[in-house]
């Protein structure tokens, strides 16, 4: 019996060493796995701050490009002649309005892919990064592949049409016969709608999502 109960009672301090090795090797695995959760939710965080300074610059750069439509308006319908404008601001950077809003998601892909992201059990922070890089990204995708076709089909054609004219009256005369009156128009009022409902949305989640890993991470 003695010999039975010493054996018991080392078969069960080796399994409780075991039991402890196995829980202590899970434990710094979880630990290592929220060490480098952290750094990932650290990297996102740059990326959306660059991210929002970039939306601010494409908004305000299409900003510019709309003043510079409502300027090339103003001579179809004759409200300006050439005498009466900056010669410099009509021509320079009439490509403005053209420029689309690219994000950043190498830290969240390299998150994702790597799985840790999935060991995140704060639910706010869940649901915007999902609203973010999921619900938003595709917007800003769709909508900046039918901006660009858009773009492709009719910008060019008068950029070329305007930089092959030799003299500022000539360019000036281009804009006034009408001639690219309707892209304009399609041009401006696209731009307005991508700012106004695009580049909105995917401010106020990156804006959500960067408070929310603040909050997670601080």
């Amino acid at each position: 019996m003695n010999i039975l109960a010493r054996g018991g009672i080392e078969f069960l301090a080796v399994l409780l060493g075991i039991t402890i090795s196995l829980w202590v090797d899970e434990n710094s695995k979880k630990k290592d796995i929220q060490l480098s959760l952290k750094n990932d939710l650290i990297n996102i965080k740059a990326d959306l701050e660059n991210d929002l300074a970039e939306i601010d610059r494409i908004d305000s750069l299409k900003s510019l490009g709309i003043e510079q439509i409502n300027e090339y308006q103003k001579i179809i319908s004759g409200t300006i002649k050439l005498s009466q404008i900056d010669t410099s601001i009509l021509l320079d950077g009439y490509g403005d309005v053209t420029l689309s809003f690219f994000p950043m998601g190498s830290s969240y892909l390299v998150s994702l892919n790597s799985g840790r992201i999935n060991y995140i059990e704060n639910l706010n922070l869940i649901t915007a990064l999902s609203k973010y890089y999921q619900n938003s990204y595709e917007r800003i995708k769709a909508n900046n592949y039918l901006f660009d076709e858009f773009v492709n089909k009719h910008f060019f054609s008068f950029v070329a049409t305007i930089e092959n004219k030799n003299t500022i009256q000539e360019k000036f005369n281009v804009i006034q016969s009408g001639r690219f009156s309707d892209y304009f128009n399609e041009a401006k009022q696209r731009a307005i709608t991508y700012q106004d409902y695009v580049l909105l949305d995917v401010r106020s989640s990156a804006e959500n999502l960067l408070i929310e890993i603040i909050n997670h991470i601080e």
